[in-house]
């Protein structure tokens, strides 16, 4: 009897043993799992930025004075060289005439040294004046060419001084600013008017790294959501540089916009898109594979083990409600798991 009773207590005993293992079975979850398919994807980006001249220049007289006429009003269009404000140049000019008549002054001492200079030599090689008044005669020559180089110099800076008196465009473009009116004292270096070159309208901004597809050539567009942009207005991509700004990470990028219509105005915020030259290697997965641990990766099984593989990768686009991305180690045909439980591939 005891050792029936022995046997009964090892069998219940050895029943609950299984519970748990058929548990963990019934509650171990489900995985899902996709696959990746390889498609044609043309990268896209958007920069954003303000459309600048292709040239600006600030302007003021390199000597002070009193601003006596306004020649061109804000507004206009200039050339390369042509007058735009001038200052009272009363000084300047009688300091020109008096330049000049010293110059015709030490011309004509010159002239009197280098006749009595002739003389003299004349004289000499016939014994009658001395080796000393001789070698004085040939200074006062020497003097003499010294004092009309030196006059000489001093119109010319005169006449540079003068010419200071007179603002001119440095380059060919539209006066977008100035003062009001004449008769206002400035100082030298003060910028008094601003000279910009609309020909061309130009977008500096940067863009991501994962960008480095962009190159010098490319076509672009400045998109309709930029003020006075109807339809898009053509673009192209002028340099890219082969530096990152060291402050984001990013590539610098330039965007040139030629003959720009009358309705894009520089100063103006734009979007800016840039559409790659070709296609590159991407993959369609469902949006839910597309996991953040903590950058963007997918949970790619490896081989019939099941063994998990984490890719990071870049998404590009939503098509068809999948999304297309790009990673190095994701290839065609691969399974990736679908809202996977956290934890799996770490």
């Amino acid at each position: 009897m005891y050792v029936l009773l022995l046997s009964s207590l090892l069998a219940c005993s050895a029943e609950p043993a299984a519970v748990p293992a058929a548990a963990a079975a019934a509650a171990a979850p489900t995985l899902r799992t996709a696959v990746a398919e390889a498609v044609g994807h043309r990268p896209t980006t958007e920069l954003t930025g303000s459309l600048e001249p292709i040239a600006s220049v600030q302007l003021g007289f390199d000597v002070p004075g009193r601003i006596e006429a306004l020649l061109v009003p804000r507004g206009a269009t200039v050339k390369k060289g042509e007058a735009i404000a001038r200052l009272d140049d009363a000084v300047a000019r009688a300091q020109l005439a008096q330049a000049e008549a010293a110059l015709a002054g030490a011309s004509a001492q010159l002239a009197a040294g280098e006749a009595a200079f002739a003389r003299v030599k004349t004289l000499k090689e016939a014994g009658g004046v001395s080796e000393q008044q001789f070698i004085d005669a040939e200074a006062g020559v020497l003097a003499g060419r010294a004092g009309v180089e030196q006059a000489a110099a001093a119109v010319r800076m005169t006449k540079t001084n003068l010419g200071f008196h007179t603002l001119r465009a440095p380059i060919d473009g539209v006066v977008t600013n100035g003062p009001d009116n004449a008769g206002m004292l400035v100082g030298a270096g003060t910028p008094l008017f601003v000279v910009e070159d609309l020909s061309a309208l130009q977008l500096k901004a940067t863009a991501p790294e994962s960008a480095g597809w962009i190159r010098e050539g490319l076509p672009a567009i400045v998109l309709p959501g930029t003020p006075g942009a109807l339809g898009g207005t053509p673009a192209q991509v002028v340099r890219v540089i082969p530096s990152l700004d060291p402050a984001t990470r990013r590539i610098p990028v330039e965007v040139r916009v030629d003959s720009p219509p009358a309705t894009v105005r520089a100063h103006g915020f734009a979007r800016v898109r840039i559409e790659g030259g070709e296609d590159i290697e991407a993959f369609s997965v469902p949006k839910g594979a597309v996991v953040a641990r903590p950058d963007f990766c997918v949970l790619v099984q490896d081989g019939a083990a099941g063994s998990v593989r984490k890719v990071a990768v870049e998404v590009l686009a939503e098509r068809e409600g999948n999304a297309v991305v790009s990673g190095v180690g994701l290839t065609n045909g691969a399974t990736v798991y679908v809202d996977p439980p956290n934890g799996l591939g770490d």
